[in-house]
């Protein structure tokens, strides 16, 4: 895509993820430093629309990311920041204490559900509540959905075990589970081998996500 595109959709889907908004045009250009008029900006959003990558949620929104929008961002637009000197002291230090306290930190973090799969089957989840309380659950339909994806975890998990090698981020038609939530999952490399994932809806901040889940994997070893 144009840099001008690429610039719009990334602010498109950082302003989402901080908001649960839909993103309008008056918005980006007051707040986005784009050097464009309202209308400039809206032509430009028609076109990231035509495209897939954006949508319309309803008659006079604005603009949502659709997965698609998430995995372009995912695969050309997003530069993951370390975790804070800070968080990866926490993390080191509860994982020195217990593997259960360190996936508590994680969910405390990031108010995702955190799951980890054990080789032996044994499957730990916590942080249900956070991800409850994020406002996409305000959809009853939204939350039946990850009703049914919370049910199959064991059988997921246990399906991706030998198929997942590094930190992947899983979303839309190519997750197991929904197209409705977004997985960010890797291998830990302890005694016993075992998965570590983050559940959430597709409006995940990214960027956090997969630099915690960097940290861990450098910590767990």
């Amino acid at each position: 895509m144009e840099v001008r595109h690429n610039k719009l959709l990334k602010a498109i889907i950082e302003q989402y993820i901080a908001t649960a908004k839909p993103v309008g045009s008056k918005s980006l250009a007051e707040d986005s430093g784009f050097d464009l008029s309202s209308a400039t900006i809206r032509n430009e959003m028609a076109d990231l629309e035509e495209r897939g990558f954006i949508a319309q949620p309803y008659t006079s929104a604005g603009r949502i990311p659709t997965a698609s929008g998430y995995r372009y961002y995912l695969d050309n637009l997003l530069s993951i920041e370390n975790a804070s000197h800070k968080d990866f002291g926490e993390l080191e230090n509860a994982y020195k204490s217990d593997i259960r306290h360190l996936i508590k930190i994680l969910s405390d973090k990031t108010n995702l559900a955190i799951i980890l799969s054990r080789e032996s089957n044994n499957i730990y989840i916590t942080g249900l509540f956070n991800l409850f309380s994020q406002p996409e659950f305000e959809d009853y339909k939204m939350v039946l959905s990850m009703g049914q994806v919370v049910d199959s975890l064991e059988k997921a998990m246990s399906n991706m075990f030998h198929k997942i090698d590094k930190p992947q981020v899983l979303l839309g038609p190519e997750n197991p589970w929904s197209e409705y939530c977004s997985v960010v999952i890797a291998p830990l490399n302890t005694k016993e081998k075992c998965l570590l994932a983050f559940l959430g809806p597709l409006r995940m901040n990214y960027n956090q996500a997969l630099g915690l889940m960097d940290s861990v994997t450098k910590i767990v070893k």
